[in-house]
Order: C-alpha cells, then sequence, then structure tokens
C-alpha cells in the first residue's frame, strides 16, 4: 500500500464503564498527532494511538496484496545454441508460497495479533521463470522445449527462495525507519548424456528507508531481485559452455 489514506479502529478500555472508539483516517504521522490533538484524547490513548500508526508502517501495509512479477534480463541476441534442442523445466520448491508474511507485533484487547500481511504474486511464480528463461534461450539460438528425450541437453531450474523480509528499525523524529531484505535463490542443473552442471544464482537486496512501503516498492524490490538471479544465470559462462552444441 502506497502512502495513502487508510481507516484504523482501534477500541480501548478506560477506567468508566464507556468505551472510547476512535475512527481516524490516517495520512501521515503529523495528521495522527493532529487527530489526537483535536478529539481530545488523554496521552494514555494517544500514545496508544501512535502506537497502533507506528506498528503499521513498521509491516508496510495492513491487508494482503498481490504483485505483478516482471523480471527483466538482457540477453544478447546470437546464434551460438546453433538450433540445438535444449529441454528446460522449472520448478517453484518453495515451502513459503507466500513472498511475504508479516505478523504485526500489535497487540488488541484479546491478545490477538491485529492482523497478518501476506504478499503473493499475482501469477504463478513457476510459469513466470520458466518463460523469461525460455525467452533469453530462444535469443541465443537455442530451440528450448518444455519436453525432450534424455539424448537432448536439459537444464532445471528450482526456484528454492523468493523472500521479502521487513522490520522496523529505529524509530525517527515522525515516522519509524524500515529495513526490507529481498532475498532470491535459484538452483540450477544442467544435464547431457552422462555430464552434468550444477550451480546455485542468488542474490540479496537490503533497502532502508523512512517512508511507507507498499505494493509498488515491493513489486520494484521483488522484481529486481529475481531479475538479477536470473541474469547471473545467463551470464555464467561455466553454464553456457557446457550447453554449447558438440561439447561432449
Amino acid at each position: 500500500m502506497v502512502a495513502g489514506s487508510f481507516p484504523v479502529r482501534v477500541r480501548f478500555n478506560t477506567s468508566s464503564p464507556k468505551r472510547v472508539k476512535a475512527m481516524i483516517r490516517i495520512t501521515n504521522f503529523s495528521g495522527v498527532l493532529r487527530v489526537t490533538q483535536r478529539i481530545g484524547l488523554s496521552y494514555p490513548l494517544k500514545a496508544t494511538i501512535l502506537g497502533v500508526f507506528i506498528s503499521l508502517l513498521g509491516i508496510g501495509c495492513t491487508h494482503d496484496h498481490k504483485i505483478d512479477l516482471k523480471p527483466e534480463v538482457f540477453v544478447r541476441v546470437s546464434n551460438i545454441g546453433q538450433g540445438e534442442r535444449l529441454v528446460i523445466r522449472v520448478k517453484d520448491t518453495r515451502i513459503q508460497k507466500a513472498i511475504s508474511k508479516k505478523k504485526s507485533d500489535l497487540k488488541i484487547t484479546s491478545d490477538r495479533s491485529i492482523d497478518t500481511v501476506n504478499i503473493y504474486a499475482s501469477s504463478s511464480v513457476r510459469e513466470t521463470v520458466l518463460d523469461k528463461i525460455m525467452g533469453g534461450f530462444q535469443r541465443m539460438g537455442f530451440h528450448p522445449s518444455k519436453h525432450g528425450s534424455p539424448s537432448n541437453r536439459m537444464i532445471t531450474v528450482e526456484i528454492s527462495k523468493l523472500q521479502l523480509n521487513y522490520q522496523r528499525g529505529e524509530i525517527g523524529i515522525k515516522i519509524p525507519e524500515v529495513h526490507a531484505q529481498m532475498e532470491t535463490i535459484l538452483r540450477v542443473w544442467a544435464s547431457h548424456g552422462n555430464q552434468s552442471f550444477k550451480n546455485i544464482y542468488s542474490t540479496r537486496i537490503t533497502k532502508s528507508h523512512r517512508m511507507l512501503t507498499g505494493k509498488f516498492k515491493n513489486e520494484r524490490l521483488v522484481n529486481n531481485s529475481l531479475s538479477m538471479a536470473i541474469q547471473k544465470m545467463f551470464d555464467d559462462p561455466e553454464l553456457l559452455q557446457f550447453l554449447l552444441p558438440g561439447k561432449p
């Protein structure tokens, strides 16, 4: 969720039997301060409301959302593949299918967490990676295929990690600092006859900022990390050498 307004309902138990409900439309931290002052809440209630806002900033969004996977790689057009059939398989072996899963440490009166925020891909991660890899090898002059015989050269890509984690850092003057770490791990096996090749291509991107994180920032971070991992595979001279036609 990008910086904008979203409702937060907070319920308090006061010393009197009457419960106080505060419905706040949050646009920024200073706006929260103005609202708490305008409605004349006591200091403990103000502190609780600000705590709610800070906790929501720490997780970057207040509900599940989906991001579009659009990795970009650069592969020079060539004919090094010489039309050789290359069987390409992609497996998604991630235990956690959510790219990010954050449980808020904010508690309500029943001692439950206020929310759990999940970030998912809007389309199949496996199919997205498969299409990008097949397109890359096609530009190199190979004849990529999803099916083939044992005599064909084969490459298997395992998506073992595609994970985005957020941690709340020190609280600044107006809004807290948020640390985002995005990690992608691709395990690759290539084979031809009795010969085999394997390698791991991984990326880790860490960002720190004092602004509200959201869908578009998450989307850019995930796509950058995935793009870099796939690019590393295409740039590996040992893998390309192994896949070249005419090699034993």
